[in-house]
């Protein structure tokens, strides 16, 4: 049996958003549905060999052509590659996109007690052929995961199964990394993606400059997702303007900690805003050599939401 990279990635809060209702908790599956079947369309239309030299490395970690296996299961995802480094980016990548999909109507909402409250219009015609526009509130639960990575000994089987009354084979994937996976994926509150030793031996320092020792746990790392965001430019004017793109996403989950901090689960949010930070920093450091311009901005906005208190952006 070979040994693989196996992700294991659980949709955060689904269960409580099927309570809420249901049709809306399902709009949070076909949206990540959405950003896969977009990344596969891509990868035919435009595999990575189709860019330009200056774009291949940008459209391999936006690409999904690592993922050997991706299987679905409710509200959560299997995932095995046999090539780490380009497994560790492009899950990251999907992860953000799953994210940045919904996070829009987060960023400036409706209700500030309820950020994913919004409004989808349904059209009809009446009797005279005219048009009607009805807003329909609905809520865009943000598409988020929660997972971890391992690695090692993980292989794909085929099963029976009952589809529609009738006999089919479904493929799954099994081993001790997919053990590893699912402990790992309970190891932590947030959306966050997290893994162990194992993993990061098999990364190279480009993929590592995307990763960090978890607070929690100093044999434990993550990926730090929303640094993919960030696109390095050569011109230094452009370059310190990525940075702006921060409130693309932190806003949505600061609104999002801001309503319900009053809840449990308000520790998932806040955890998430900690790590948007870390991922900025930690970026502008390590592609850009711009660190101290980074925490400066991250500065500003910490002291404009008045959370001095909360985050100490020099602990980064």
């Amino acid at each position: 049996m070979s040994n693989n990279i196996v992700a294991y990635i659980d949709l955060l809060a689904f269960s409580n958003h099927m309570r809420e209702n249901t049709k809306d908790a399902v709009m949070a599956m076909n949206n990540y549905n959405t950003i896969l079947y977009t990344k596969l369309r891509d990868k035919i239309i435009h595999p990575v060999s189709s860019y330009p030299e200056e774009l291949k490395e940008l459209a391999q970690r936006c690409s999904i052509d690592s993922f050997d296996f991706f299987i679905p299961y409710s509200d959560s995802v299997f995932l095995m590659s046999n090539d780490c480094n380009s497994f560790v980016k492009q899950l990251g990548s999907f992860v953000f996109d799953s994210y940045i999909i919904t996070a829009r109507f987060c960023e400036n909402p409706i209700d500030s007690s309820k950020p994913e409250k919004g409004y989808v219009n349904n059209y009809s015609v009446n009797e005279n052929g005219e048009i009607l526009v009805n807003k329909e509130e609905c809520n865009y639960y943000p598409a988020l995961f929660r997972g971890g990575l391992a690695y090692g000994e993980a292989f794909p089987i085929d099963l029976y199964s009952v589809l529609n009354k009738k006999t089919a084979k479904a493929k799954i994937i099994t081993g001790q990394a997919v053990i590893d996976a699912v402990d790992l994926e309970k190891e932590i509150k947030g959306p966050r993606l997290i893994f162990n030793q194992k993993v990061y031996e098999q990364l190279n320092d480009d993929t590592r400059d995307y990763c960090r020792i978890t607070p929690e746990c100093s044999n434990m790392y993550e990926i730090l997702w929303p640094a993919f965001k960030y696109i390095k430019q050569r011109d230094p004017f452009l370059l310190k303007k990525e940075i702006d793109k921060m409130s693309d996403i932190i806003e949505p989950a600061y609104n999002l900690w801001k309503a319900y901090k009053h809840m449990p689960f308000s520790a998932q949010y806040f955890n998430f805003i900690e790590m948007i930070i870390a991922s900025t920093i930690q970026f502008f450091d390590k592609k850009c050599n711009l660190k101290d311009f980074a925490k400066s901005k991250i500065s500003n906005w910490i002291n404009r939401k008045e959370i001095k208190d909360k985050i100490n952006v020099e602990k980064y």
